[in-house]
C-alpha cells in the first residue's frame, strides 16, 4: 500500500509539472514578439498567483501523503507483525540441542511471515527478498534454494548441512522473484534458457555478506541457488565437535606437529569444512597470534578473520596448485587447502608437508584408510605420500536423537544380523519417539562420528607397498584405530543417535 501511494504521488507531481510547463510555453509563444516586458509580467504574475498556492498545496499534499503512508505502515504492522529480532546463528556452529530448537523456532516464524507477504495479490518482492536473505543469515543457513515446481516455488534453506523447507511461494510470482535476484546480481533479465552466475553484497545488522548466485533453467522455470559467504563467523571449539576424549587428545597432539599433511575425508555435507576451521582455530589459540595461517579455498565459504584466505579462480587459470605455490612464498606456518582435486595439487601439498609446513586438506574418500590409494590413483608417489602424511580422518554426520523423548528400543532382525557380522552385539540401543521439543520427529540436531588413522611405521610400509585399502584398514585397526562403524555403534549405545541412522550413513 505504501509503495502504491508513493507511485501515485510521483505521478501527480509529474502531471502538475507538465501542466505548468505547457501553460508557460503557450503564454511565451503568444507574447514572444512583445520584448522582455511580458517576461517580467509573467514573473510577477507567477509570484502573485502561482508560487503561494503551489507552496501551500505542496505542504498540504506532503501532509496528506505522509499521514497516508503512516496509516498504511501501521496497518501493515498490525496485519503482518515483523519477525522477532533474534541473534544470528553461525553456519559453523555445532548443532546441539539449543541451536536446533532455536533454528526450528526461527524457521517457523520466518516461514509464516513470508507466507503472509507472498499471499498478497501484489506482494512487495523487494521487501520479500530482503526478509528472505536476512532470515537465512539469522538461522545460520549456508545456502538458499529457490526451486520452481508445478504447484508453486519451493524455498528452502540449507542449515548445518540439512535442507529445511521454509515455504512454498505462489507460482505466479516466480518470474518477479527471479528477476529481483537477477537485478541484485546484475545478470541479464531476458536470458531464460541459459545458466547464469553472479554475486551481490548484502548488509545485515551482523555485518556484510556476499551472496553467490547460480541460476539454472528447468522445465518449470529458472531455479536459483544462493550461497551465503559470511564475514566474522564464530568458529566452533574443537572440543565441541563430538570427538571422543581419547581421539580428541591424540588429534590435538597431531595438530601441534610442526610439519606434515592431515587429510579429512568424507562425503559432501559431512562437516569437513567445519572440522578444518575448528582445527585452525585450535592451532591459532594454542600456538599464539604470531602463527601465520593461510588458506586456499573454492569458494571461500566463510570469511574468518583469524587467517588469510585466498579463493581460486579456474577461469583465470588460478588453480589450487598455483595458489598453493604462491601461498608458500608468503612463509606461512599452517596452510589449509580446500580440496585435493587433481594430481598437481596433491603433489604440491605433499611437497609442502615435507618442507616444514603443516597442511590441512580434504579429499573425497570412503574411509581414512582409503585416502592413500585414492591419492596413488591420482598419480601421487607412494613414498612421498607415506613420508609426508601424519594422519587421515574420516567423518560422517548422523541425526541426533531428541534427549527429551528418546526411549530404549529392541533391535530389528536386520540390525541384529549386521551387528553379529561386525562382532558388535551387546548393550542397549535407543529409538526415536517424538515430542513437541523435536516437532514430533524424534531427532534434534546432528552429531558427528569419526575414525582417525595415525601413520605409524607399519602403515608407512603398507603405503609404500601399495597394499589394497581393506588390508591397510586391517593394519590400522591392529595399530589401534577405531573404525567408523564401531564409533557409530558406540554413539548409538549412549543414546546419541539410532542404530538405523548409523547404518544409513556409514553402511554395514
Amino acid at each position: 500500500m505504501t509503495a502504491l501511494m508513493s507511485k501515485a504521488a510521483r505521478g501527480l507531481w509529474l502531471l502538475v509539472g507538465l501542466i505548468l510547463l505547457a501553460g508557460i510555453g503557450s503564454w511565451l509563444y503568444r507574447h514572444s514578439s512583445q520584448g522582455p516586458e511580458p517576461l517580467l509580467k509573467l514573473g510577477a504574475l507567477y509570484l502573485k498567483t502561482a508560487a503561494t498556492p503551489l507552496v501551500i498545496g505542496s505542504a498540504v499534499m506532503a501532509l496528506v501523503l505522509g499521514l497516508g503512508a503512516t496509516a498504511a505502515s501501521a496497518l501493515a504492522r498490525r496485519t503482518l507483525p515483523p519477525v522477532a529480532r533474534r541473534p544470528a546463528l553461525s553456519p559453523l556452529e555445532v548443532v546441539n540441542e539449543d541451536v536446533a530448537i532455536a533454528v526450528r523456532e526461527m524457521l517457523v516464524e520466518l516461514g509464516q511471515y513470508l507466507r503472509n507477504l507472498g499471499s498478497r495479490p501484489d506482494p512487495d518482492i523487494i521487501d520479500f527478498m530482503g526478509t528472505l536473505m536476512d532470515g537465512a543469515i539469522r538461522v545460520g543457513a549456508s545456502d538458499v534454494h529457490i526451486h520452481p515446481l508445478e504447484a508453486g516455488t519451493r524455498i528452502a534453506f540449507r542449515v548445518h548441512g540439512v535442507l529445511e523447507e521454509v515455504l512454498v511461494f505462489p507460482r505466479e510470482h516466480h518470474p518477479r522473484l527471479i528477476n529481483r535476484v537477477k537485478v541484485l546480481a546484475k545478470l541479464t533479465l531476458y536470458k531464460l534458457d541459459k545458466p547464469q552466475d553472479g554475486h551481490f553484497p548484502f548488509s545485515t545488522q551482523e555485518g556484510p555478506a556476499d551472496i553467490r548466485v547460480s541460476i539454472l533453467p528447468t522445465n518449470h522455470g529458472e531455479a536459483v541457488a544462493l550461497r551465503i559467504a559470511r564475514t566474522g563467523v564464530r568458529l566452533p571449539q574443537l572440543t565441541a565437535l563430538g570427538f571422543p576424549a581419547p581421539l580428541l587428545e591424540k588429534y590435538q597432539q597431531i595438530l601441534a606437529l610442526p610439519q606434515g599433511v592431515i587429510f579429512v575425508a568424507g562425503a559432501t555435507g559431512s562437516g569437513k569444512t567445519t572440522s578444518l576451521y575448528a582445527s585452525l582455530g585450535h592451532i591459532k589459540q594454542s600456538r599464539g597470534a604470531l602463527t601465520r595461517i593461510a588458506s586456499i579455498e573454492d569458494p571461500v565459504e566463510f570469511d574468518v578473520p583469524l587467517f588469510a584466505q585466498t579463493q581460486v579462480n579456474a577461469e583465470q587459470g588460478f588453480t589450487f596448485a598455483q595458489g598453493l605455490r604462491s601461498v608458500l612464498r608468503q612463509d606461512p606456518n599452517v596452510i589449509m587447502v580446500g580440496e585435493i582435486r587433481d594430481p598437481e595439487t596433491g603433489r604440491t601439498a605433499i611437497q609442502a608437508g615435507l618442507s616444514g609446513h603443516l597442511i590441512l586438506t580434504t579429499i573425497h574418500a570412503n574411509s581414512a584408510s582409503g585416502v592413500f590409494n585414492r591419492l596413488i590413483e591420482m598419480g601421487v608417489e607412494p613414498f612421498l605420500l607415506a613420508s609426508a602424511t601424519v594422519a587421515t580422518i574420516s567423518q560422517r554426520l548422523v541425526r541426533a536423537l531428541c534427549p527429551h523423548c528418546r526411549a530404549p528400543a529392541p533391535l530389528a532382525s536386520d540390525e541384529q544380523a549386521r551387528l553379529e557380522e561386525a562382532g558388535l552385539l551387546g548393550g542397549t540401543f535407543y529409538g526415536a519417539v517424538g515430542c513437541p521439543r523435536c516437532d514430533g520427529s524424534g531427532y534434534l540436531g546432528r552429531t558427528a562420528i569419526y575414525e582417525m588413522l595415525v601413520v605409524t611405521p607399519a602403515i608407512r610400509d603398507g603405503i609404500n607397498a601399495k597394499v589394497p585399502t581393506p588390508r591397510l584398514q586391517e593394519i590400522a585397526m591392529k595399530e589401534g584405530m577405531v573404525p567408523l562403524l564401531t564409533a557409530g555403534v558406540e554413539r548409538a549405545r549412549t543414546g546419541a543417535t539410532t542404530l538405523r541412522e548409523v547404518f544409513r550413513v556409514v553402511g554395514g
